[in-house]
């Protein structure tokens, strides 16, 4: 099947009267926004059906992060069809804040970032099935085979000896196992119509240690807005971070300047370019990751 001849028999077609691709973002995902003869503004989405056990785990978390004290968008069905596992959700109406947050008073956008903060940890303060604790096997072998990838590809960063050092010494299992969104940064947050903040795009949503969503913090949200990522922290933590989070936040972006790097090689030198980017500015706002201080960018309540 090729183009949309899949969408042929999904339930609810016959209601749909317009089908629109999304073109945004960067996963392998096909993406369509709909509307139906109804009124309804929809989000489809679809994989295929090597990840349907994933799918479905992103379909039920974002069911009970529903009613939390957030927006998400609401979910409608979740199925397999013609070789594909599918998710249909409401569509989040507004605009990214990564766009909106431009211009902004440093006050505002600092209380958005308490917002986030907030929703963020809503969100990890729900439940787990017991299934799912089972998700955090085999994360240091995977870590590992990361660090190895990344030390042998041609696109080491000059001097990273340390930091490869670093993050091998912290690799271990996760102490504090929640439900992750696995992309928390401002171009995964919506300004909706009313003023809220809506969480959207939980196509890398996994298990792990909670201080592992603010990975993407410092790659994703910093280069916009120093004064968000306050927000976010202090609306998280309700208050300034305690002390052993900083060593965990640390390890978590050297991960991820090295992990990102290695994500961006299919799309080419100028995203390669990007990512090394983020590790040079990582690098320079936690001083090379020792000692594990607060950021550059980091101000105290």
């Amino acid at each position: 099947m090729t183009d949309r001849a899949w969408l042929r028999g999904l339930p609810g077609t016959e209601n749909w009267r317009k089908i629109l691709p999304v073109r945004e973002g960067w996963g392998a995902d096909e993406k369509y926004e709909i509307y139906t003869h109804t009124g309804e503004h929809l989000f489809l989405r679809a994989s295929s059906d090597a990840c349907t056990k994933q799918k479905y785990g992103e379909f039920a978390f974002v069911q009970r992060c529903q009613g939390i004290g957030f927006v998400t968008p609401k979910t409608i069905a979740c199925g397999m069809h013609h070789g594909r596992v599918y998710q249909l959700l409401s569509w989040i109406e507004g605009e990214l804040l990564s766009r909106e947050i431009i211009g902004m008073p440093e006050s505002e956008q600092y209380r958005f970032g308490q917002e986030a903060g907030r929703a963020l940890a809503a969100m990890h303060s729900v439940m787990l099935e017991p299934s799912e604790l089972a998700e955090t096997d085999g994360l240091v072998q995977r870590r590992k085979r990361t660090i190895l990838n990344y030390m042998s590809s041609r696109h080491r960063m000059a001097g990273d000896d340390s930091v490869l050092i670093f993050i091998a010494e912290h690799v271990t299992q996760p102490k504090r196992i929640v439900g992750l969104h696995g992309d928390f940064h401002l171009g995964n947050l919506v300004l909706t119509p009313d003023g809220n903040l809506a969480v959207i795009d939980f196509d890398r949503r996994c298990v792990g240690d909670r201080w592992q969503d603010f990975q993407r913090a410092q790659a994703f949200s910093v280069p916009h807005s120093t004064a968000f990522v306050n927000g976010q922290l202090h609306g998280y933590f309700r208050g300034d971070p305690p002390d052993e989070f900083w060593e965990a936040f640390a390890y978590e972006t050297a991960y991820g300047t090295i992990e990102q790097i290695l994500w961006a090689i299919p799309f080419g030198e100028n995203m390669i370019g990007k990512m090394q980017e983020n590790y040079v500015r990582a690098m320079r706002d936690f001083r090379g990751f020792l000692p594990c201080e607060p950021p550059a960018w980091y101000e105290p309540i």
